[in-house]
């Protein structure tokens, strides 16, 4: 008996170290691979896989039905010397997020250092840091009580006429020498990658100032503007699900001759992207009359979307 045990350890290492050794000749490997090369069940290289998976000798990448396993990567630790504050370590913690190159979502002040390195700025890393935080603060200053930006400037030094009374942001889109806010990487990853997760974690950070400004400006129906390029997973369609707002809503949507659909960032004329609102966005919902009405939109450019609308 105890033979049998002692055999049955020594099997399973041999097929766990075979699995390794395969994986690290080809780079990466399938199950249905693993399954021809070692001639046992797809039930058993998944126990196999399950193991080493815990075990975090192996990362798996993708979703079913193309799923890889491939080793674990050593991350090369960096030794960067930083002096930074209590107080400035807490906002790069708070706001900070680095999407690296293979899709890993690293938070805080390990994914500022993280895109340090990638930018190979090692030796600026304090003072970046500090940089970071001075312009935040200066940059987000304008931030109302709610929490959201005022943009109604820059639109009416944009456009001739502006028939909106005021709009907001959540966040910019990106920081000049800094790249991408995190609310900007959200955005943008999820509606590239359909990811529904990631709406999720957008939410999250919207719902709160989003129904704090609902209720200061007294609004009294909302708005969500429709997508251009039809997609599986619409971002503001579930954006519009998971926040469930309680109020009257109107229902636009976009609609084009031809059925050929012209995105808002292809076009290069401000005129043209005011057009392009002005002439595909429909009203199906019920005529009714509101005083107070607030378009949602997932990312404001030039604002074409929302003064051509009107």
């Amino acid at each position: 008996m105890v033979y049998y045990k002692l055999l049955t350890i020594n099997m399973i290492t041999n097929t766990s170290s075979r699995i390794i050794k395969f994986i690290s000749a080809n780079k990466k490997a399938r199950v249905h691979d693993l399954v021809g090369f070692l001639k046992i069940s797809t039930v058993a290289v998944h126990k196999q896989m399950q193991k080493l998976l815990r075990e975090g000798k192996v990362e798996r990448v993708g979703k079913p039905p193309l799923v890889f396993y491939q080793l674990t990567k050593v991350k090369k630790e960096v030794q960067i010397k930083t002096i930074l504050s209590q107080e400035r370590q807490k906002e790069i913690e708070n706001n900070y997020l680095y999407i690296s190159p293979v899709g890993e979502l690293i938070y805080g002040f390990e994914g500022f250092k993280r895109w340090v390195i990638s930018t190979k700025q090692e030796k600026q890393m304090s003072f970046l840091a500090r940089e970071y935080v001075k312009y935040r603060k200066k940059l987000y200053k304008s931030f109302s009580k709610g929490g959201n930006i005022s943009a109604l400037k820059k639109l009416k030094d944009t456009f001739t006429k502006v028939w909106i009374d005021d709009i907001f942001y959540l966040d910019f889109y990106s920081l000049p020498k800094f790249g991408k806010t995190k609310l900007g990487q959200l955005v943008l990853y999820a509606k590239q990658s359909q990811n529904l997760s990631l709406v999720e974690k957008i939410v999250k950070i919207a719902i709160n100032p989003l129904r704090h400004l609902i209720k200061q400006k007294k609004i009294d129906a909302i708005s969500f503007i429709p997508h251009t390029i039809p997609r599986k997973i619409q971002f503001l369609k579930e954006f519009e699900r998971l926040t469930n707002l309680e109020w009257p809503k109107i229902t636009i949507v976009k609609a084009y001759k031809n059925n050929i659909f012209v995105a808002q960032k292809s076009l290069a004329k401000l005129e043209d992207r005011i057009i392009n609102a002005r002439d595909t966005i429909f009203i199906t919902s019920e005529i009714r009359t509101f005083k107070n009405v607030l378009l949602i939109d997932d990312a404001a450019g030039s604002g074409a979307s929302m003064t051509g609308t009107w």
